[in-house]
């Protein structure tokens, strides 16, 4: 044993070693104290061995950093040792034996001799096993982890818990150490991203170095929180590198006689500079400055630098510089001459020069107008008045000098540096400003001479305005075919406003596409184009709806022709409310002319328009006399110049002629001039924004036309006219009101003169705000209620009993009742500045007084109210208010519980009637107190005794309820309960049959019906018309679902958006998405609303100073005078003694400065832009705008949790959320719960369901696959925007039909899909359990037993098929279950159908009629079709189309085949028509009946041929039918399915057509009618068919309805042309494609022969042969040439022939085949064409080659076309045929002739003019090529004995007489 523990000691660690050595004993036995004792002595060991070193060892100096400069602090931190260095001193330490705790627990396990640095390690894998090594997977971890892994053996982290890897550094730009920046970024791209801007580097950041200078291209060599440097690009850059040089040149400075040395190392070396290639070429180009101004103008001048020699480039600078609209075109210099090269720029003169460089120019930019004189001229005249200025400062210079150089006036001399100057200086500043003087004399006589040029262009251009820049572009006339019909401009208001017109622009002629001059549809089109742009929502009244319904004039007309408007008319747009009156109204004097006239011995008084010179005599009061009855003085100077137009005179005495006896005014020295005052109610004046402002004076004369002056004696006095005044006339009229349907009569009021005590013209004011005559006291003055300048509306309706000329505004009648009595009410508006604030003494108790600033001249008691400054002048406003309110009280009925004795609905028994009292909300109402006093009291003063039942405000809410709501909720719920309703209370009546909503407007122990929902039932009508009733309201119940369920069934750009502003615990809703258009609209709304209200107030201001007198004026003077004297501190700013102030909590209180200063703000406002967008980040749904305001809940309790915006928490987990990929955005805190729109209510008044508004909240998800449309949403992370209604077309219908409790059968039909949805238990003989969906089992409750259907259970309505279930329907439709499609191509149509059948139902009297057309609407049936093309046959695939109705049908095809009209016909496969859906079920039937039928037949004569060939009888019986029935069946079937799959896979080759259209279906027109000829049958054979028919058909029973329609029907679909056959279709193709196969062999072998003639062309012309010169005995061609490159050889011309033939031949079959095709009539004038004529031509004597088209309608038009086209070098002047005939006439050509043209010679063959040019290439081609001698040619001609003649010699004639010798 001592050897082998000897060996086991051996084999010990070096650990084990020192532990030995520690041990006293030094034996084998080691115990628990002593490891722990050397374990301990070793660390402390090491401990101070490493202290010791840091100590002793001083650190190296090279290995010392720099200190960083003053102004950065140095961060260090311990570098990490990079991953692939070996520690081994942590391997050692790692290798220690540590004391296992077993051994611990159990010292018997202890065992000293086993080795402790193996224990614990696993054994090795021995190397017949090798480890196969796995790629790791993406999810897995990445290797950079195993880096920091424990050598120990400790457990890993999971995944989940490792931090990614993470950059930070310490970042500093490159070559120094000033800033720095702290950056975290997950990656190196993003690091740089990151500090490009943050360091604001001018470039983006590319590099990173270490401070060692390495760069760095992986993250993983970045050690945390160390230094980096950032480049641009640059190399590294020592940031020490200046600490160094200092340092080397302090310790190598060298002191020398010549001074001191600087080391070699330290000198900075010189800088080089380099330009860049881009600088350079910048340099070496030459560029100029030129001055450019826009056209017109000589204003905001530009300088653009240019290169002469690019005038494009300078125009695209001017563009961009200008800021022009469009590119600019044309530059004009100041003599409005066209500059085209820059280098003819004009240059100022050297004293116009801003020195340095010299500027050219200036130049006026154009943009395609003509030149503008005007800014020319300006700029001209601008630059004349600055040379003048300095002409003048240089002569005044110059004499400055002079009295310098002069001894005796050098004390003249006022600028001192002129006397400083030596007589030297003073010589050469003489000659200088000589020389100035000279040049701008010169410079100013040059401008004036160019401003006298330009001055009658300038005139001219005023005179002619924008025409004047325009006269070289052509003017169009308004009706010119060019430019189609005219658009409107329409400047549209909202309702109820007068301000901020949008000008909107609607194009008449695209409107009119499609529609004719169908008015309805024009108009529905309008107001489309009006509810597309966004108007402002501030106004007086909210819009119900998003689109506009109506349209109004000025007058309040609705608009209804949109072909009557005018353009720039004023229109007011309407969302569904009536019409809001924009314009305050009042009592008004007008003016007209009145002439007499002499017609036939009769006196006639007519009246006609002031003209404007008249107008003006108006303004002197002074010069007028009042005359009663027409003015005798009158002088007629117009009425012979009206006598020479009878037509005038005529149309005068009928509708202009005004009453002789009435009241005129002549002019006292223009005794022709008379006028005709007359009483209107016009436009109250005052200053629009939109219009212009007119003149003071024009002002003034409309305020005073509208004034009145009231006096204490009753007189109502014209302020403009004194001498008139209101008075009753003896004329009486009879009519109805304008504004109303009620008649009247009454004396008419004029205007008067003036007379003391006369009863007619004194008015008595009464206590109800009405005005009576004295002469007739029981009699008040009443308004008709008509407008002035509304001449149509007066038109219609005219007051019987005055002239025709004469137009009635105000009469005296008897007093009207209290509901029409406003009418005959009326108000003194005062707005004189002498007396603001009168309004304040008005005795009236109604508040609506004092809102509108009305005064009242008497006091309650009917007495004239002193306090008033009398006389009292104002406007007389009809239309007042009440002067007193009632005293009834208007508050709760809570305080006192109301008793009321309520009925069920239809009752008449009264006996039955139970006393149910209201509840009492005393308890209430005593809080609403104590919540006033919270809020501050504000409302009402202190003093004021508060009454509980008047002061509760209506709007106290409790949860989302009002108090009246609550409390007629809660009168409603005991009548549920005490009347035992079979459903909950939901409405109330009368017995009169009137609504009410709340308990308010009834009386104690009144009788009231109460209903569930339904109709009132008058108790009084029959039983028979009360059935009429209850059918029509639950018709018009079911109507009203249908029209929910469409306008919620597709929303469309619905984004999510915060309902007020930026502020937290605000709503989030959904609207529609924002544009920004309605933002821009917005603001100048604004704008235009705040520049009119400035004007306004300044021009009221300036107009109130004007009318003061003088002493006013004064005493306004020395008021101002005086506060300028005052100390800061004593001057009352905004003081004033008016309480006209429009903030009515400033009155309250002492001092306006501290209130201004210290009263609550008004929020800025926020766009709607920023109200939508978000950004989704770290789970956080936060405001764009404001990234701490974020989405969150404020409670997690409740199945539906409205969403708020709040601030930003980061442990709050409500607010964090989650974006799932299916649309859906989760709570953190409850995956289960998702942001769901809450669905709209529905409204009382049945009107259009809107998702507008509707609030966002947070409720369970649902998990079906359908009807969760509104828990869908998509972020757009570019925009912000988070868009609504995420989903597919079908889960937005079955989420609308829930919402719109409409079943949703009537839209899937008897598809299962997955919906919510009960199961419902029929106790009916099976019992069983139906499934129902949400609308359906609604209507169920308490009539069935219901529990919900667990999820993801697909399922169809068992209410759609409730008759195949032999159900009684409890459906959600009260009697339409069954009977409507609302699916989506047929849901409009049924809402349409139905809407128009109630409105049909209405007018039915019979309750058994409408009974029976609502029982005999049909069900639903929705059939499977397969569409073609008209015209197409089955040459294409058909498309699959779903309806249940013809309009649907044929709307799907139009979309779905792309038709280009919209289909209007359907055909079926034998060419029937169908009319309606039941004829085309017939159809199928009879159809599947004809093919049954075939088949039985085909069976039965198979089995006869079978049975004689067997000799085996035919078994008859029931067997045999079954055997039929089934086989016939399947075959039928088989055939079927094979049908329709051939037809959804046709091949490519067989579809033919393309894209053509329908063909047209008078080709086939013969062929129909002979079809119909042969399929003529006599009747006896045609019911022998039918029998015979009728007994196969006996012999198989059919299968039902549901089996036939299962297959697809075949259609045709047509936009109004007449059938074609398919079979038609496919013979033609077939026949077409024959005719293809037999051109095509043809046209092979042409294209075959014409390339190898190609072919041989090209070897011809490839050898180039010159060929062989030849004699021959023809005088006229001694020589010719044979064999030449030129010349066809004979295989050519064979070739030539070949494809001659072969183009004859083909030409002839198409020829042929062109027969066969239809005829055109051309007699008709469509057909008619033009004279002109194509032809093809040819120069003479050319080759074909060169033949082109040219066209003409003459003789010489063509040839002038001919020697343009052909470039002739001379006229052209005859033509030939290819014949050589010459051509005399036009009606001698042909069209697309060929033709020769001539300039005057001779016909020439074609290439005979060629000759003579390849004679001369080949001489000279073969001189060139065998010498000059090759062309040496002597011919040899034998002599004839007889005749001694020159065969080759001249004739000899020619020859000269010779003298005989």
């Amino acid at each position: 044993m001592p050897k082998g523990g000897d060996m086991d000691v051996n084999r010990m660690s070096s650990r084990d070693k020192n532990v030995m050595n520690y041990n006293p004993n030094n034996s084998g036995m080691i115990s628990y104290e002593d490891l722990l004792i050397a374990q301990y002595l070793e660390e402390m060991k090491k401990s101070r061995a490493e202290v010791k070193k840091d100590r002793e060892l001083p650190a190296s100096p090279y290995l010392q950093r720099f200190p960083p400069t003053p102004t950065t602090a140095t961060y260090s931190r311990p570098r990490r040792r990079p991953a692939s260095a070996v520690n081994l001193r942590n391997k050692q330490r790692s290798e220690k034996p540590k004391i296992d705790a077993k051994f611990i627990a159990d010292p018997s396990m202890w065992d000293p001799e086993t080795p402790r640095e193996k224990y614990g390690k696993h054994p090795r894998r021995p190397a017949s096993a090798p480890v196969r090594r796995v790629s790791r997977p993406v999810s897995g971890v990445s290797s950079r982890y195993s880096y920091f892994r424990p050598s120990s053996g400790k457990r890993p982290k999971g995944l989940y818990r490792r931090q990614p890897h993470t950059i930070r550094v310490v970042a500093f730009k490159n070559g120094t150490r000033d800033s720095f920046v702290r950056a975290t970024a997950p990656n190196i791209k993003m690091l740089l991203e990151f500090l490009t801007v943050k360091l604001g580097l001018p470039f983006a950041a590319r590099r990173i170095f270490l401070e060692d200078g390495i760069e760095v291209f992986e993250a993983r060599d970045i050690l945390p929180e160390s230094d980096v440097y950032i480049s641009m690009g640059e190399n590294y850059k020592d940031p020490h590198l200046p600490t160094k040089r200092n340092l080397i040149q302090r310790e190598g400075a060298v002191w020398t006689l010549s001074g001191i040395m600087l080391p070699e190392e330290g000198k900075k070396k010189k800088t080089r500079s380099c330009l860049s290639r881009r600088m350079k070429t910048l340099i070496e180009q030459k560029r100029v400055r030129i001055l450019v101004y826009r056209n017109g103008r000589s204003k905001e001048p530009m300088e653009v630098v240019a290169d002469l020699a690019n005038t494009e480039e300078f125009l695209v600078a001017c563009t961009a510089k200008l800021d022009l609209r469009c590119h600019a075109r044309t530059l004009y210099d100041w003599e409005g001459n066209e500059i085209t090269d820059l280098s003819a720029t004009p240059i100022l003169d050297d004293c116009l020069q801003p020195g340095g460089t010299p500027v050219m120019g200036p130049l006026w930019v154009s943009i395609g107008e003509g030149f503008s004189p005007t800014g020319t001229a300006d700029f001209i005249s601008s630059i004349k008045q600055i040379v003048k200025s300095r002409l003048k400062e240089v002569k005044k210079y110059r004499t400055e000098i002079n009295f310098a150089m002069s001894d005796e006036d050098k004390d003249k001399v006022t600028v001192a540096a002129v006397l400083s100057l030596k007589p030297d200086q003073l010589y050469e500043a003489l000659d200088s400003a000589d020389d100035d003087v000279d040049k701008l004399t010169k410079t100013l006589s040059r401008l004036k001479v160019k401003l006298d040029a330009l001055e009658a262009e300038r005139e001219k251009e005023e005179a002619m305005g924008a025409m004047y820049k325009m006269a070289h572009i052509q003017e169009l006339n308004v009706d010119d075919r060019l430019l189609g019909t005219k658009g409107l401009k329409l400047k549209v208001y909202e309702n109820g406003m007068s301000e901020g017109a949008q000008n909107f622009f609607f194009n008449l002629r695209g409107a009119l596409k499609g529609i004719g001059h169908d008015r309805p549809k024009l108009m529905a089109r309008l107001l489309d184009e009006l509810s597309t742009g966004y108007w402002s929502s501030g106004g007086v009244n909210p819009k119900l709806n998003a689109v506009a319904q109506k349209l109004y004039d000025k007058y309040g007309r609705e608009i209804t022709n949109v072909l009557a408007l005018e353009s720039e008319q004023e229109v007011w747009v309407s969302y569904g409310e009536a019409f809001i009156c924009p314009f305050t109204y009042c009592v008004e004097l007008f003016f007209d002319k009145a002439t007499k006239l002499e017609i036939e011995g009769a006196t006639h008084v007519v009246r006609e328009p002031l003209m404007q010179e008249d107008a003006q005599a108006t303004d002197e009061h002074g010069q007028w006399d009042a005359t009663i009855g027409f003015p005798v003085m009158y002088e007629s100077a117009m009425a012979d110049l009206m006598m020479q137009d009878p037509d005038k005179m005529k149309w005068m005495t009928e509708c202009a002629e005004v009453d002789e006896r009435g009241f005129y005014l002549l002019h006292k020295k223009r005794k022709d001039l008379a006028l005709y005052p007359e009483l209107v109610v016009n436009e109250k004046f005052r200053l629009r924004p939109d219009d212009k402002r007119p003149a003071e004076s024009e002002v003034r004369r409309r305020k005073e036309l509208q004034t009145w002056v009231i006096t204490q004696s009753g007189y109502i006095i014209c302020k403009f006219m004194p001498q008139l005044c209101l008075g009753v006339s003896d004329t009486t009229v009879k009519g109805r009101f304008f504004d109303r349907d009620a008649e009247m009569e009454g004396q008419v009021v004029t205007l008067q003169k003036k007379m003391a005590q006369n009863p007619n013209q004194m008015w008595r004011f009464t206590t109800d705000a009405t005005i009576a005559s004295v002469a007739c006291p029981d009699k008040v003055l009443t308004y008709l209620g008509n407008k002035f300048g509304d001449d149509e509306s007066y038109t219609e309706n005219p007051p019987e009993g005055s002239k025709s000329g004469v137009r009635v505004y105000l009469i005296v009648s008897e007093p009207k009742s209290r509901k029409e009595g406003s009418c005959q009410r009326f108000g003194l508006k005062q707005e004189k500045f002498d007396n603001l604030g009168q309004w304040k003494y008005t005795q009236a108790r109604n508040s609506e007084w004092h809102k509108l600033a009305y005064s009242w001249p008497i006091t309650t008691e009917g007495e004239l109210n002193e306090r008033y400054d009398w006389p009292m002048e104002g406007y007389l406003m009809p239309h007042a208010p009440p002067l007193h309110k009632s005293d009834k009280k208007s508050g709760l009925t809570g305080v006192a519980p109301l008793r009321l004795w309520v009925m069920k609905n239809g009752e008449r028994d009264k006996t039955t009637a139970l006393q149910i009292v209201g509840p009492n909300l005393t308890t209430m109402m005593k809080e609403a107190p104590k919540k006033d006093k919270k809020d501050g009291g504000r409302g009402r003063k202190k003093d004021t005794p508060v009454n509980h039942a008047d002061s509760v405000d209506i709007d106290v809410t409790i949860g989302d309820l009002t108090v009246r709501e609550l409390e007629f909720l809660m009168f409603l719920g005991h009548c549920t309960s005490l009347l035992d309703l079979p459903f909950a209370a939901r409405r109330m009546f009368d017995e009169t049959g009137v609504e009410h909503f709340t308990l308010q407007s009834l009386q104690r122990d009144q009788l009231v019906f109460v209903t569930c929902g339904e109709q009132w039932s008058d108790p009084k009508l029959n039983k028979t018309e009360q059935q009429r009733r209850f059918l029509l309201s639950q018709l018009s119940t079911d109507v009203a679902k249908i029209r929910q369920f469409v306008a919620l069934r597709d929303p469309q750009g619905f984004v999510m958006e915060m309902e007020g502003g930026l502020t937290p615990n605000v709503k989030v809703v959904v609207n529609k998405c924002w544009t920004r258009e309605e933002d821009e609209a917005e603001e100048r709304a604004r704008e235009v609303n705040t520049t009119a209200r400035q004007e306004e107030d300044q021009g009221e201001e300036d107009f109130t100073t004007e009318h003061l007198n003088a002493h006013h004026r004064a005493h306004l003077k020395s008021e101002k005078r005086l506060d300028t004297l005052r100390w800061p501190w004593e001057r009352l700013v905004n003081v004033g003694n008016s309480f006209d102030d429009s903030d009515p909590e400033a009155v309250k209180y002492s001092n306006k400065d501290l209130y201004e200063k210290y009263r609550p703000r008004p929020s800025p406002r926020v766009s709607r832009d920023t109200l939508q967008r978000f950004v989704y980040e770290d789970g956080f749904i936060a405001c764009s705008a404001n990234h701490s305001l974020v989405l969150g809940v404020q409670e997690q309790e409740g199945r539906v949790i409205d969403v708020y915006l709040q601030k930003r928490r980061p442990d709050d987990i409500n607010q964090r959320w989650v974006m799932k990929e299916n649309g859906e955005i989760c709570s953190k805190y409850n995956q289960q719960m998702a942001l769901t729109i809450a669905m709209p209510s529905v409204h009382g008044d049945n009107r259009p369901l809107t998702f507008t508004g509707c609030a966002v909240t947070l409720q369970a998800r649902r998990l079906n696959q359908y009807g969760k449309a509104h828990q869908r949403w998509r972020y757009d992370a570019e925009t912000g925007f988070i868009y609504a209604f995420y989903a597919d077309q079908y889960d937005k219908e079955i989420t609308a039909a829930n919402r719109a409790d409409v079943c949703t059968s009537s839209v899937s039909h008897a598809a299962v899909i997955d919906q919510p949805g009960y199961i419902a238990e029929v106790n009916d003989r099976k019992n069983r359990d139906i499934r129902v969906c949400l609308s359906c089992a609604r209507a169920m409750r308490g009539r069935f037993k219901l529990q919900r259907l667990p999820n993801n259970k697909p399922f169809a309505c068992a209410m759609g098929q409730a008759k195949k279930l032999k159900l009684r329907h409890v459906g959600s439709f009260c009697v339409l279950n069954g009977k409507v499609d609302l699916s989506t191509p047929e849901a409009e149509i049924s809402l349409h159908n139905w809407e128009e059948s109630l409105t049909t139902l209405r007018d039915e009297t019979s309750v058994k009629t409408i009974a029976r057309q609502i029982s005999a609407a049909k069900s639903v049936r929705t059939v499977k079709l397969l569409m073609y093309k008209n015209g197409e046959g089955r040459m294409r695939a058909g498309e699959k189309v779903y309806g249940s109705s013809i309009q649907g049908i044929l709307n799907q095809c139009t979309h779905q085949l792309r038709l280009n009209k919209p289909a209007t016909r359907l055909y079926t496969e034998d060419g029937v028509l169908i009319l309606d859906m039941d004829d085309l079920v017939d159809w199928a039937v009879e159809n599947y009946k004809a093919v049954m039928a075939d088949r039985i037949e085909k069976i039965i004569m198979m089995e006869n041929s079978d049975s004689e060939q067997s000799g085996t009888p035919i078994p008859e019986g029931g067997d045999n039918r079954v055997g039929l029935q089934d086989q016939a069946s399947q075959e039928v079937h088989s055939q079927l399915a094979r049908a329709m799959q051939n037809m959804e896979q046709f091949d490519e080759d067989e579809r033919g057509g393309g894209d053509a259209e329908e063909r047209g279906a008078g080709d086939v027109g013969e062929e129909q009618d002979a079809r119909e000829e042969k399929t003529e049958l006599d009747s006896q054979e045609t019911r022998k068919v039918e029998r015979k028919r009728e007994e196969l058909l006996s012999r198989v029973p059919l299968p039902p309805l549901e089996t036939i329609l299962r297959y697809p029907i075949e259609l045709w679909v047509s936009s109004g042309k007449n059938f074609v056959p398919p079979e038609v279709v496919e013979s033609k193709d077939i026949n077409r494609k024959k005719k293809r196969a037999f051109r095509a062999q043809v046209s092979l072998d042409l294209d075959i022969e014409k390339h190898v003639l190609r072919q041989m062309k090209a070897r011809r012309m490839d050898e180039l042969s010159p060929g062989e010169y030849k004699s021959t005995l023809s005088t006229s061609q001694p020589v010719v040439i044979q064999g030449q490159w030129q010349q066809l050889t004979p295989q050519e011309q064979d070739k030539h022939d070949t494809v001659h033939k072969l183009e004859t031949h083909l030409g002839e079959i198409k020829a042929n085949q062109r027969l066969g095709l239809a005829s055109v009539n051309l007699k008709g004038k469509l057909y008619h064409q033009p004279n002109m004529k194509r032809v093809q031509v040819y120069p003479n004597g050319e080759s074909l080659e060169r033949a082109l088209y040219v066209w003409g309608e003459t003789l010489d038009q063509l040839l002038e076309s001919s020697t343009h086209k052909l470039t002739l070098w001379r006229k052209a002047q005859m033509f030939f045929t290819s014949d050589g005939k010459l051509i005399e006439t036009f009606e001698d050509i042909e069209r697309d002739q060929l033709l020769c043209v001539s300039t005057g010679k001779a016909f020439k063959k074609p290439r005979v003019q060629m000759l003579d040019v390849e004679v001369k290439a080949s001489w000279g081609r073969a001189r060139r090529e065998y010498g000059p001698s090759a062309t040496d040619v002597r011919v040899d001609a034998k002599g004839n004995p007889k005749v001694d003649v020159d065969p080759f010699g001249p004739p000899e004639l020619a020859l000269p007489l010779e003298a005989p010798k």
